[in-house]
């Protein structure tokens, strides 16, 4: 899906008026492999693992060890980020863990533990990614 940059000035109150709503995951059972070869794309820089709609974790370029095996699976990688926020979460807090975990990515997930979202943050241009589809900013 096309998306557009919304400006954090314009951002609406609330995460889902800024996530991405159909973010890309993978199985736990996808390969190391798989994710070096995603990970090669500079644009991808957080892999998303559910197991269905449940979030099971994230796996960075930066979290996969050197010696893992291709045909390893992220099974046994994928971390809890502790960068998760929910989709009636205020902007604010997503700036707020943006800035103290030095990243740009953060799942969004529901109290029953479903993955709704991603939060997509260029900080050198202060933007959110939204889809562009959506009516995002209140």
């Amino acid at each position: 899906m096309p998306t557009r940059n919304v400006p954090l000035a314009e951002a609406g109150p609330r995460i889902e008026d800024v996530m991405l709503r159909s973010p890309r995951t993978v199985a736990p059972e996808t390969t190391v492999g798989a994710a070096r070869e995603t990970f090669a794309n500079p644009r991808v820089r957080l892999l998303l693992v559910a197991r269905g709609d449940a979030f099971v974790g994230a796996v960075t370029r930066e979290s996969i060890p050197g010696d893992a095996a291709d045909d390893d699976t992220l099974d046994g990688l994928a971390g809890d980020p502790g960068t998760l926020v929910a989709p009636e979460d205020p902007v604010s807090h997503a700036v707020e863990l943006i800035e103290s975990h030095d990243t740009d990515r953060l799942p969004v997930v529901a109290s029953d533990g479903a993955i709704v979202g991603l939060v997509c943050f260029n900080r050198r241009h202060g933007h959110f990614c939204v889809d562009a589809a959506a009516d995002a900013v209140s």
